[in-house]
């Protein structure tokens, strides 16, 4: 058995030495031989453990709890530890008493070579994990070990300097700040990588901002350099302007409802970068600012004010792809008149405002009206100063004029064109602005060549 030794106050004094406690012990004269093989000691306290093996056995009533040491002042406090039983056959109980006996002498017990009894070794015991967090950590630890799959080769962000105006290769600050905030979102790396990357598209007055970020807040992340962006560079607006500026856009006149969506989507972000709206809302409020600020005679608006209570609001691009589909659609019924309707016209004729080049004639051409909804309009324009004339970017050239309604005529019904000579007077040029020294020379060289039939 195995005896444990500690004072009355937890610990044996370390003035009792081996002589004291072997005295003790055979005093008691239970245990048979009795051995120390161990001292836990502690040296501030000046006390210690005393481990005590005994080559009987006996159990917790064979001893008393307490004894009493050599001068009778300081109590012992004994702790048994019972050996345990092994079942051995009759037949071998020789080999059991020459066993314990040789255990004995060395100082060990049965339970120290436990081992000797059993072919296999002691199965260890099972760790009580909870699956779940071990599989968080193995998912956790292959994403920091993993290769982002962009870092090989991802979209870098356009250049931005913030110079004034924007440099040839660059883009304004409100195009940057949104594409960078996209990207932020969807890169698949560590922020130290975002901020590099961030720091790559940036140059001039920009880069001095993140420059001066990094030497003030070492730890600063990606989204602060966005924010020192944003203070630098950005509108000065809080988020209740820019709300305010948001609900009072309204569309234009003239201006198709796709244009008009692309104004206020971009106040919109501009809002949200602000922290004044989650992203989760922002399709809610653009499609009730769209309903309300379109104009109230726009077709493509009207079916948008039916329905759009009626279902979840769309996203940015369901709706725009919606509404350009609808006004193509309107367009289309337009551009196709029907035998013996009345058509609108425009006339391509030269610009009323001063400042146009002596010597440039602009051809007049009547043209129907989705000639207004295209990108590019076909101007046509005549030299007649005898040199080289020079038109400055941005300079107007011509103008688009109302005509008075036509009546179309059925293609069997239209007559022929008269071969017989036209006179300059048989012109008549309405209300246009063209001088009537041009006029008359217009008309005198169409006459020439045959004359022309307006559409």
């Amino acid at each position: 058995a195995s005896l444990a030794l500690s004072g009355d106050r937890d610990e044996v004094s370390l003035e009792v030495t081996d002589e004291i406690i072997y005295k003790v012990l055979e005093g008691v004269k239970v245990g048979g031989r009795c051995k120390i093989t161990g001292r836990c000691l502690d040296r501030v306290g000046k006390k210690q453990f005393v481990l005590v093996e005994t080559t009987d056995d006996m159990t917790k009533g064979d001893i008393p709890e307490q004894l009493a040491a050599g001068d009778g002042e300081e109590l012992w406090i004994v702790n048994v530890s019972e050996t345990h039983k092994w079942h051995v056959p009759r037949e071998h109980e020789g080999f059991q008493t020459k066993l314990l006996a040789f255990l004995a002498n060395e100082g060990k017990t049965v339970a120290d070579v436990t081992g000797l009894f059993s072919s296999t070794p002691a199965p260890t015991p099972a760790l009580d994990l909870n699956t779940q967090l071990v599989n968080a950590i193995s998912s956790l630890v292959e994403k920091c070990q993993a290769t982002p799959a962009d870092s090989l080769g991802y979209c870098k962000l356009r250049l931005f300097s913030g110079i004034k105006p924007t440099p040839l290769g660059e883009e304004e600050y409100d195009s940057w700040a949104e594409q960078t905030t996209r990207m932020l979102d969807e890169w698949q790396c560590s922020d130290v990588i975002k901020k590099q990357r961030v720091a790559e598209s940036l140059k001039g007055p920009a880069a001095n901002i993140v420059r001066g970020l990094r030497v003030t807040n070492p730890h600063a992340t990606s989204n602060d350099y966005g924010q020192a962006l944003e203070t630098a560079f950005g509108t000065t607006d809080s988020a209740a302007d820019l709300m305010g500026k948001f609900r009072t856009t309204f569309q234009r006149g003239g201006e198709k409802l796709s244009a008009y969506l692309l104004r206020l989507d971009k106040l919109l972000h501009a809002f949200h970068r602000r922290g004044g709206m989650e992203v989760a809302d922002m399709n809610q409020v653009r499609i009730e600012q769209v309903a309300r600020g379109a104009l109230s005679n726009d077709f493509a608006a009207l079916r948008i004010r039916l329905t759009y209570k009626l279902k979840p609001p769309p996203s940015f691009t369901e709706l725009l792809r919606d509404i350009r589909e609808e006004e193509e659609m309107i367009l289309e019924r337009l551009s196709v008149p029907t035998a013996g309707s009345r058509v609108e016209s425009v006339l391509i004729d030269r610009p009323e405002e001063g400042g146009f080049p002596e010597g440039l004639l602009v051809m007049p051409v009547a043209e129907k009206p989705t000639v207004v909804h295209c990108r590019r309009i076909k101007v046509t324009l005549r030299n007649l100063s005898g040199h080289n004339v020079t038109l400055r970017r941005g300079m107007q050239i011509a103008h688009l004029f109302p005509v008075e309604v036509i009546n179309t005529v059925p293609a069997k019904e239209i007559p022929t064109r008269s071969t017989s000579p036209l006179s300059p007077s048989s012109f008549d040029f309405g209300e246009s602005p063209v001088p009537p020294e041009w006029k008359e020379r217009l008309s005198e060289n169409d006459a020439e060549e045959g004359g022309f039939l307006l559409q």
